[in-house]
């Protein structure tokens, strides 16, 4: 096959869904030496190490970071002519959006529909241009891929799409949060606090959060622990406005925050809360308990589907249950060793190989089936040939002895 992948969402702003288009796509190459890719994307990914594999060929154009309506306008209009030009079998995007009249096979990935469940978390220009193109994008792919259940269903109810249409994989979390190596010296800044990691939006109840902290803080005044909230606003969300009255030198906004600081925040984290109202997946929950960290997330949406019972899940509207499980976790050593253990059995479920391996099927049931479309009786039959699929089998074996080696090394003692 030769596979065009959507690759704007490589200069765009690094967050939750362009990580894991990012991770999803170096997973796929990385793995897969018996097909083609053609990543479309700027001239800075020609020298990346990641792409330098012989069946992997950058095509760059005129994308480039802080350029949005111009990028816009790429997919729209030269991106389909790129792929017509490198005769691609399907053409893959792989974070939201899609080049809406390109008439050859398109697999989309669409994280959810957060924007029509609560417009109101969403500026009107945001909110508006999604309510319109999503459904007609899902609507003209040849398959729609999201990371949940729940998303699967709202997808299904808001576009009106046949159930065989839509592919639910999961994510997974970064090989990176299972290395010990990076960011856990000694003189670490910080010690005592819990760790909110996310954009700051009205959709990840961050108010509640603030709220829960400084009653958690008022119930126990023996406790010194502090907030830390790390990551950025954006205008394509509703204004949010935090009320600290209490405990103000106690909150710190971080920002956005490298790689190698972000996993080093994770790993000395006393606990991450993460209270989000509506999530497509909800990867901090996840990178957390890779860092040998206890959760306490939402009961709502997909989380549960993330978590499992490897978190304490609360009512993300409920300030004083919120506050109680952070304290909770923060008084009983026992618990928080309990939730560790647990959150390593949980977390091995979800790796990029996995992941790949069944992006991949998705590729081979598309072109497939657009070769059998015309015959008879339309039938047809998707496989992927047994030495790739064995091949990729055995590399996520070998990233599962490696996830455990991580684990041994982080101190997280299994049975």
């Amino acid at each position: 096959m030769r596979i065009g992948i959507n690759g704007r969402f490589l200069v765009a702003k690094k967050t939750g869904v362009q990580r894991a288009a990012y991770n999803l796509i170096r997973a796929l190459v990385s793995l897969d030496q018996e097909n083609e890719y053609f990543l479309f994307t700027s001239h800075e990914e020609l020298s990346k190490p990641e792409w330098q594999r012989p069946n992997v060929h950058v095509i760059p154009s005129g994308i480039m970071p802080g350029h949005t309506v111009k990028n816009i306008l790429w997919e729209q209009l030269t991106l389909p002519f790129l792929a017509r030009r490198y005769r691609v079998d399907l053409l893959h995007s792989p974070a939201n959006m899609a080049p809406l009249f390109y008439r050859g096979h398109s697999v989309v990935h669409i994280h959810d529909v957060c924007f029509v469940v609560n417009p109101q978390w969403y500026s009107f220009a945001f909110r508006t241009w999604y309510t319109w193109i999503i459904p007609r994008l899902a609507r003209k792919a040849a398959r729609v891929i999201t990371n949940s259940n729940n998303s699967r269903n709202d997808l299904l109810q808001f576009c009106r799409l046949s159930v065989r249409k839509v592919s639910m994989v999961y994510w997974a979390v970064e090989d990176s949060f299972l290395n010990n190596s990076s960011s856990q010296g000694e003189d670490w800044p910080e010690k005592d606090y819990i760790l909110y990691v996310g954009s700051l939006e009205p959709r990840k109840n961050i108010r509640t959060l603030v709220e829960a902290f400084q009653q958690l803080r008022r119930n126990h005044p023996e406790l010194r622990t502090k907030l830390i909230l790390i990551g950025g606003e954006s205008p394509l969300f509703a204004e949010i406005k935090l009320n600290i009255v209490d405990f103000k030198d106690d909150i710190e906004l971080k920002g956005f925050v490298d790689d190698p600081d972000l996993r080093g925040w994770y790993r000395n984290a006393r606990l991450v809360a993460y209270p989000s109202l509506y999530e497509g997946f909800g990867m901090p929950p996840l990178e957390a308990m890779a860092s040998g960290v206890p959760v306490v997330t939402s009961s709502t949406s997909s989380l549960p589907e993330v978590v499992g019972d490897a978190a304490l899940k609360v009512n993300p509207c409920d300030v004083t249950e919120l506050s109680e499980a952070m304290g909770r976790l923060l008084q009983d050593e026992e618990l928080r060793t309990q939730m560790a253990k647990a959150g390593y059995h949980q977390v091995r479920n979800f790796n990029w190989f996995r992941v790949a391996r069944n992006i991949l099927a998705v590729y081979y049931e598309v072109c497939q089936k657009s070769r059998t479309e015309d015959t008879e009786d339309g039938e047809h039959q998707s496989y992927i040939p047994m030495n790739a699929w064995h091949k990729l089998i055995r590399m996520e074996e070998e990233r599962i002895r490696s996830f455990q080696s991580g684990s041994d090394r982080r101190g997280v003692v299994m049975e």
